[in-house]
């Protein structure tokens, strides 16, 4: 994830960013993806599954002891490194079921 700026707010906006990155890319492929903010908390992606809506989960972003920045499910587990968009997306798809399969 490029380097936020200093303020808080900045680097809230870099977070959202990078989510929204990644929500794009999941609504290209026909998924439902939203940005979900609240005040004092994080943002987090949530993804739905189209044709099976309890197939979804809220993302985050997390930052690892090397500085790092994750894509995470709800539960802490790694999805992939922020600078893999491509990795994120199939592995999301991969477990949330795929929209194009009936």
């Amino acid at each position: 994830m490029a380097s936020a700026s200093s303020s808080t707010g900045g680097a809230l906006g870099k977070r959202v960013e990078v989510l929204e990155e990644l929500a794009e890319r999941l609504r290209a492929e026909g998924w439902y993806a939203r940005i979900l903010t609240s005040e004092g908390q994080a943002a987090l992606l949530r993804v739905v599954n189209p044709l099976a809506p309890p197939l979804n989960d809220d993302l985050a972003l997390r930052q690892d002891q090397a500085g790092l920045w994750w894509f995470c499910w709800s539960f802490g587990d790694r999805i992939a490194h922020v600078d893999n968009l491509d990795i994120a997306a199939a592995r999301i798809t991969q477990v949330l079921g795929c929209p194009n399969r009936e």
